[in-house]
């Protein structure tokens, strides 16, 4: 745990100084009973708004801060990217900086001579290596900065939101090294906003929330969980605090738990969906190429002006692949009556490639600021297993129309002495 102490004006910390005894500090605990243990090796992914105490754990594990109550053991050594700035003088030049950074991370001057060109190259930043670093961009010195601690052999990286400056060349540049990095088995502890990524590098991810860990799993579980937690806070924020929100879970009826969640303001209600083939058969698995209908049945139960529905498919990491609405189509629904019940088919033919996928599906309603507020979105409430042998690469088998043809070498060659005629 970590408490800081918090004044109400400036003046009182001097008086708690001068007069001892009388508190004049409200206490502020950062972090309440954090219990955490991460084994060697694993890529540990860190969810939670601003002000969850995120950055406090990570400080406090990084040997930048000490815990109020508890203690903290850390069996290798650390290479941290914390906050911008933190471990580089703004008036050294940046190939200063390197060598005193890599001093701070335990290094000798003869290993930072043998890595140096190393973490030039990483960091890309040409002639600006010896110029001060308080003259670099933020790109610039997230380059440099990363290229030190990814470059130092850490046994134990840690990477707190840094990267979200970068150009999105130099994000995956990182986002490789950091996966190389844990092929090579060092432990890693990420904190991003973007859970993509918390979905594609990690193998474990928890959820900091109001200065405790409220979940500690798998990282599409614990995606799932902050989505749906976040989705809580809006639907209770002042905006919807007349209008109804409902949130239930239910495990898939395959084989694989896909957790559906559910939100939304209320006034329409999805109370079935389903998949089905082009015989009208309820399904989960699917041929590639062949053709699906995602049916749901939506109740209004409030006059509903400019009503919405599509639906989404997802791969298991929660990367959106492909899916539709009726919005701005021909197909626009008219306005909905209170007590209409509406049965709505979307017909695609299934080019995904073989794997397994979620749907979700949702309706929605069209403020007149333009605003689109879901109204019921039922998050991952169908599974989907892809299969088939059509090759492609990525997420998608889109059936290619090949052609070739064949001319031999003595044919090329008279056509190109005839044209020299």
């Amino acid at each position: 745990s970590k408490c800081f102490k918090q004044y109400a004006h400036p003046i009182d910390r001097l008086k708690e100084i001068v007069f001892p005894g009388r508190g004049r500090a409200k206490d502020f605990w950062a972090l309440n009973n954090i219990q955490l243990e991460i084994p060697r090796g694993q890529t540990l992914g860190i969810v939670g708004q601003n002000g969850s105490g995120k950055s406090t754990l990570l400080q406090i594990i990084a040997g930048t801060l000490s815990p109020t109550i508890g203690n903290v053991e850390v069996n290798g050594r650390i290479s941290a990217l914390l906050e911008l700035g933190s471990g580089f003088n703004p008036e050294f030049t940046g190939r200063q900086n390197v060598f005193f950074n890599g001093r701070l991370l335990g290094l000798s001057q003869a290993e930072l001579l043998e890595k140096f060109d190393d973490i030039v190259k990483f960091a890309d930043i040409g002639d600006f290596i010896d110029q001060p670093v308080k003259t670099y961009s933020s790109g610039m010195f997230v380059r440099l900065a990363f290229a030190v601690a990814v470059n130092v052999e850490p046994e134990i990286l840690i990477v707190d939101e840094a990267l979200a400056v970068g150009d999105i060349l130099f994000q995956r540049k990182c986002f490789s090294k950091i996966e190389e990095l844990a092929n090579q088995g060092t432990t890693i502890l990420f904190v991003s906003h973007d859970l993509n990524s918390i979905l594609n590098l990690c193998d474990r991810a928890i959820i900091i929330d109001r200065h405790a860990i409220i979940c500690d799993d798998k990282p599409h579980p614990a995606v799932l969980a902050y989505s749906t937690l976040m989705a809580q806070r809006e639907a209770a924020s002042e905006e919807f605090q007349n209008r109804k929100f409902r949130h239930e879970a239910k495990p898939s009826t395959s084989g694989q738990s896909v957790g559906e969640s559910r939100i939304g303001v209320g006034g329409a209600e999805l109370i079935d969906v389903e998949l089905v083939d082009a015989q009208g058969r309820s399904v989960q698995t699917l041929k590639c190429g062949e053709k699906a209908i995602v049916r749901s049945t939506i109740q209004f139960h409030e006059d509903i002006e400019f009503p919405i529905s599509g639906f989404k498919i997802k791969t298991l990491n929660g990367i959106a692949v492909v899916g539709n609405s009726t919005y701005g189509t021909p197909q626009s629904l008219p306005p909905m009556a209170a007590g209409t019940i509406l049965t709505l088919e979307f017909a695609w033919n299934c080019y995904l490639a073989p794997g397994n996928y979620t749907i979700t599906v949702g309706v929605s309603e069209t403020r007149a600021d333009q605003k689109i507020v879901a109204l019921d979105r039922r998050r991952d409430v169908l599974p989907l297993t892809v299969i088939g042998s059509m090759s492609s690469y990525g997420l998608l088998a889109l059936p290619v129309d090949i052609e070739y043809s064949c001319r031999s070498k003595i044919e090329t060659k008279i056509e190109a002495l005839q044209t020299t005629k």
